[in-house]
């Protein structure tokens, strides 16, 4: 990809094969006009051209997107992971509201949208992780364990519930089921202890996250709403962002977040109205596209640009599928809270507009852009450049 979201770790992890998901999609939500709206579509619906049933994005790119979002935390913790300093010393509210998000994502996938609120409600599971083996969160480096029978090369989703478990086959752990159990994980499968190694180094409120965030190909936006308020993100594990800083995020409102957006009034004038529905309905899935100089998978602001990234001749499209998930009363206390799922797709852009008609919807779609989206997007010096090279496919 780029830079180094793909430093080779020193073990190979995770090793388990889910070729069977299916090679990786690529999203083309563009429209002959821009403009920045919510474009919000109840899961299930079609978006741009494509019925949207499942939460999770998840295809065969699931292992390598791992060992990527594992080198980047590696190297750079503190540019992926935010945590509300009300929360960043609890462990178990941290915890309590990454377990209820959990729950949310399996019933989502076993049993549609409908099932989520009953699934993660944390009097729905059975009781505490009863597994004499499970290792306390706090056990640091000897953070271990061994699965009792055999586990499937095969999973069947990122994530399943299991008795009084949730396991995260492709990364190779479980955790309880039940939020309100002590935090703890299980080693499934040997390759998987180095990375638990890891998260038991890292401060014990991060250590959830880290569970939840490194079995998803998906980064995690935790959001809450007091009653009357937008929502504000109080935690944060976004190992891919698009341009922005986590760490300037958290504790922000709806609004504030996206502030920086250019030409976003109905975004930000609607954030009260967005978070009630965002909080209280759905599942909703949105989706977000921007062309990128390189492949880099993580373009944070602190981040060095790629050498050849002024000058590139060899356009990347970036898009981001965005899933909100509501959550049950009680899973932040009196807040509403909702979990954003945020699912990064990359590809060259002659792979993405590898059509007459794509290539002429997205030339109408960058001239249509104001001189502020440009700016924002970080198209303005390149537009020209853009513009040349859709020409250039078209007439070719």
């Amino acid at each position: 990809m780029g830079r180094d979201d793909d430093v080779s770790s020193s073990y190979p992890w995770p090793d388990v094969s889910v070729g069977h998901w299916g090679a990786p999609r690529l999203p083309f939500p563009v429209t002959a006009t821009y403009r920045p709206r919510p474009d919000l579509v109840r899961l299930g619906g079609v978006a741009h051209g494509r019925v949207e049933r499942e939460v999770l994005d998840a295809d065969a790119d699931a292992p390598a997107t791992l060992m990527a979002k594992l080198a980047r935390l590696r190297r750079w913790p503190e540019r992926c992971v935010a945590i509300d300093p009300a929360l960043a010393l609890d462990l178990g509210a941290v915890w309590a509201r990454v377990g209820a998000a959990a729950n949310a994502i399996v019933a989502a996938r076993a049993g549609g949208a409908s099932a989520v609120a009953v699934a993660a409600r944390p009097d729905a599971a059975s009781g505490a992780n009863a597994d004499a083996g499970a290792v306390p969160a706090e056990a640091g480096p000897a953070m271990r364990g061994a699965a009792d029978g055999p586990i499937p090369d095969a999973p069947a989703s990122p994530l399943e519930r299991a008795g009084d478990e949730i396991l995260a086959r492709v990364a190779g752990w479980a955790f309880p089921a039940d939020p309100r159990a002590p935090f703890s994980l299980r080693a499934l499968r040997p390759d998987a202890v180095p990375v638990l190694d890891w998260i038991a180094s890292r401060p014990p409120a991060e250590r959830p996250l880290h569970a939840l965030a490194l079995a998803l190909q998906e980064d995690l936006a935790w959001m809450e709403a007091a009653p009357g308020e937008p929502a504000r993100a109080r935690l944060l594990h976004v190992c891919f962002p698009s341009g922005w800083d986590p760490a300037a995020k958290i504790g922000r409102d709806f609004a504030s977040i996206h502030a920086p957006v250019a030409d976003a009034e109905l975004l930000q004038s609607s954030a009260l109205a967005l978070s009630r529905a965002l909080t209280s309905q759905g599942p909703f899935v949105r989706f977000v596209w921007t062309v990128a100089p390189d492949g880099a998978r993580p373009r944070h602001p602190a981040d060095a640009p790629a050498p050849a990234a002024v000058d590139a001749t060899s356009p990347w499209f970036r898009c981001e599928r965005q899933v909100s998930l509501p959550m049950p009363p009680g899973a932040a206390g009196d807040a509403a809270a909702a979990l954003f799922l945020i699912r990064l797709h990359l590809a060259p852009l002659a792979d993405a507009a590898h059509t007459p008609e794509r290539l002429a919807t997205l030339r109408a779609a960058l001239d249509s852009m104001s001189p502020a989206t440009l700016a924002y997007k970080g198209l303005d010096a390149r537009l020209d450049a853009l513009r040349r090279w859709l020409d250039a496919r078209a007439g070719g």
